[in-house]
């Protein structure tokens, strides 16, 4: 596990896309945001707390979408795109270690990106997320969490149906996000999307994250519900995706990603 997460961390060091993936995208959202906030307040849009709604929307859900994609990518980079599972499935790597290493090495790229991150929105937009206090760890890691879990089904699907299926490696989470109520409160949804949006961890640490910026006191029941489906989902990607490894292996898929 050690060796493949200095693997993905030499081959960054001398990689310029990778750096600016991990830190570009993120900052551009960043600005996006921050620049329709400011607009909005500008024009006196009434929306309470507006700013820090949005803007913290923005910082929490890329610890969803920089997880998942940390290891969609991790995994895309030793079969797709290098033609090195061969050697993978040769080593004494076990299925179990190889997505721990992927997770370890995307939740490194996470919290160095959102650390930069962090730091641009409080020198362009003056906004901290300090402000959120003791919540903002616990949020961080249940949507770390989360982000990890998604992953872990991307990595499986992307086995079981070969390198077609690279795109969910940066949609799957997209998808989610409409239902994740990340900019606006749950009942703003329709009833059957709010249903949906339930059965989701991000949905719950969202409502919790604006009550906290709000001014009022930290709904621990949302938090419980958020990690207790994140238990849920990371046991079933984890189960998911060994589940795949094997059928990998068994049918032969592995042919796949060779030439």
């Amino acid at each position: 596990m050690w060796a493949l997460y200095k693997r993905h961390a030499y081959e960054l060091r001398h990689s310029v896309p990778g750096l600016v993936d991990m830190l570009f995208w993120p900052a551009m959202d960043l600005l996006l945001w921050g620049l329709l906030t400011r607009y909005m307040v500008q024009s006196n849009v009434h929306i309470p707390q507006a700013f820090g709604f949005l803007i913290g929307g923005v910082l929490l859900w890329d610890f969803v979408f920089r997880s998942n994609l940390g290891i969609g990518v991790t995994f895309l980079d030793d079969t797709s795109w290098t033609q090195n599972i061969l050697n993978l499935m040769v080593s004494p790597l076990r299925a179990s270690e190889y997505i721990g290493a992927a997770a370890a090495w995307s939740a490194t790229k996470v919290l160095v990106g959102w650390t930069c991150m962090v730091t641009f929105a409080w020198a362009v937009f003056h906004f901290t997320a300090i402000h959120m206090g003791l919540a903002l760890p616990l949020f961080a890691l249940a949507l770390m969490t989360f982000g990890i879990a998604v992953g872990m089904f991307v990595i499986g699907v992307i086995l079981r149906f070969g390198p077609g299926a690279d795109v969910l490696a940066w949609g799957l989470a997209v998808i989610l996000m409409p239902i994740s109520t990340v900019f606006y409160p749950l009942a703003a949804l329709p009833r059957w999307a709010q249903v949906l949006a339930s059965g989701l961890p991000t949905s719950h640490i969202f409502e919790a994250m604006r009550t906290v910026i709000a001014g009022r006191p930290m709904p621990w029941n949302a938090l419980y519900a958020a990690f207790a489906l994140d238990a849920l989902y990371l046991g079933l990607g984890l189960l998911f995706a060994q589940r795949m490894f094997r059928v990998l292996k068994r049918r032969g898929y592995i042919t796949r990603y060779m030439t």
